[in-house]
């Protein structure tokens, strides 16, 4: 026979588990809407970034769609940089 705190600890251990094992199996079943991807790979709960070049914010999914090859759905979001032209030098 196991004294008192072991049995506690057993059962413990033992609703840990299910609750753990349980969670799991709900995730992959019914996953909550942040987990959602657009189909670009974007989760739709994504914040806007900021373009290095001009400090603007940026949607994630434009840019993704830009990378991808859809240049229309970027060509507000990426910014060209200036050329510079020799001269000076």
């Amino acid at each position: 026979m196991l004294p008192i705190g072991q049995k506690t600890m057993v059962v413990l251990a033992s609703l840990t588990g299910l609750m753990t094992i349980g969670t799991l199996v709900y995730m992959l079943v019914a996953p909550p809407a942040a987990l959602h991807r657009t189909r670009d790979g974007v989760a739709y709960f994504t914040p806007p970034v900021i373009n290095p070049i001009d400090g603007q914010s940026m949607n994630v999914a434009r840019l993704a769609a830009y990378y991808k090859g859809n240049v229309a759905a970027g060509r507000q979001v990426v910014a060209i940089r200036p050329v510079a032209t020799g001269g000076g030098h």
